[in-house]
């Protein structure tokens, strides 16, 4: 396998942005609902499209809005999260530059991956006193990418695979300022793992495999606040912001593809509001305006990465007390797209263009202290077709499918 000169340089070309671009570092969510996260986080939120800034529901409300845990009775729950994702990439014919022959090239072709993860949520939630409360939520998440290919047929490389798992544990405290307002305050302690084999990078002495260098592991600390207002018996406001997390080297990958954000993958900033509205004894329909700004992390804006920009999500959703047994949930929600068309080839191993989530949910009481719950969300299959630079590629047949269960207890 040819290996880079001293003189030789690993430059992205309209190959090299789809292979070595930052796009493989946010494998770990490559097919999520709203670039690197998730729908919805909570199990009975989920249910109702991810709504949920301003209708805490359990003890993972503080991942949302560390406000809404003054609303939370003393409790704990326990979910399981499992996650699988599809999707298609296709890249075009790639002539070779030269010293490579003239009419020398890569061929066409198309990548596939099917990748089924689980992973745990929940949180526990104390009243201290009428006024305060604290608590401890979980947010994880994890996936990949595993094309079982090379990237360029015949070159003695790795298969394709790239994961990244990242986990926040959440401590958070909430203070009543009034009996129907409420501020909250969080800590998020991320703990992230990335992994990637296989990349490839045309150089002036042809195509050369980019090292691999296993797990590696970076931690980082951030926060998050949030407000609840009750405003009425009927009708609920919240708003959160969460602060950009700024995480550490991830290892050797710094003198790869992390090179130009000095070997690291921070956690995006964001900022959501919301509101609630009990609509009858039985009803309640929650909405959520969140903004994520992925464009203020470094590693998206490396001009020669995948560039994702900020991205605003619309979340929608009701539930409905059937009986005092059961209730039912469902809800929908939509972003606009963080990755743009002429960065099709930068995002073939990130194939994160989901921009509709249909969600469901259920929850039936054991009795009055517990209760067993489920939630189901299902992105419809999406395609990004590549233009400009990108012309040629295109991302494909992009499904999305997380399922829930999840136990709750007061006590």
């Amino acid at each position: 396998m040819p290996k880079p000169s001293k003189n030789s340089r690993i430059a992205p070309t309209h190959l090299v942005g789809a292979l070595i671009a930052s796009g493989a570092l946010f494998a770990s969510q490559a097919h999520a609902m709203n670039g690197a996260q998730l729908g919805g986080y909570g199990i009975k939120n989920a249910g109702m499209g991810g709504a949920s800034v301003a209708l805490p529901l359990d003890a993972s409300a503080a991942v949302n809005n560390p406000a809404g845990m003054a609303f939370v009775p003393q409790s704990f729950a326990i979910n399981v999260l499992v996650f699988n994702g599809q999707s298609t990439a296709n890249s075009p014919a790639i002539p070779l530059p030269p010293p490579a022959p003239p009419g020398a090239s890569i061929p066409a072709q198309t990548f596939s991956d099917n990748t089924t993860v689980s992973a745990p949520e929940g949180g526990a939630n104390w009243v201290i006193n009428p006024t305060m409360t604290a608590g401890i939520s979980l947010s994880a998440s994890g996936a990949g990418v595993d094309f079982g290919k090379t990237l360029i047929p015949g070159m003695p490389a790795a298969n394709v695979q790239a994961s990244q798992k990242v986990a926040e544990i959440i401590p958070s405290i909430s203070w009543k300022v009034q009996p129907n307002l409420a501020l909250g305050a969080s800590v998020n302690f991320a703990t992230q793992q990335l992994n990637s084999q296989g990349l490839v990078a045309l150089t002036t002495t042809g195509p050369v495999e980019i090292p691999g260098y296993g797990t590696q592991t970076a931690n980082g600390i951030g926060a998050r606040l949030g407000v609840h207002w009750q405003a009425s018996p009927e009708l609920s406001v919240g708003a959160t912001y969460k602060f950009k997390t700024n995480m550490s080297q991830l290892g050797d990958y710094s003198k790869t593809i992390l090179k130009y954000s000095d070997g690291k993958i921070d956690i995006p900033s964001e900022y959501g509001l919301g509101v609630a509205w009990k609509a009858s004894p039985a009803v309640t329909v929650a909405a959520d305006y969140l903004r994520i700004e992925y464009g203020g992390v470094k590693v998206n804006q490396d001009p020669d990465g995948q560039g994702w920009k900020d991205q605003q999500v619309l979340r929608l959703g009701a539930s409905w007390d059937l009986n005092p047994s059961w209730t039912l949930r469902g809800g929908v929600s939509t972003n606009t797209r963080q990755i743009e068309s002429d960065r099709a080839a930068q995002n073939i191993t990130s194939p994160a263009v989901s921009n509709l989530a249909i969600t469901a949910g259920a929850t039936f009481k054991l009795d009055k202290t517990s209760d067993l719950s489920f939630s189901l969300e299902g992105n419809p299959s999406t395609t990004l077709d590549g233009t400009g630079s990108s012309a040629g590629y295109s991302i494909t047949g992009n499904r999305v499918t997380v399922v829930r269960f999840g136990y709750q207890r007061s006590f």
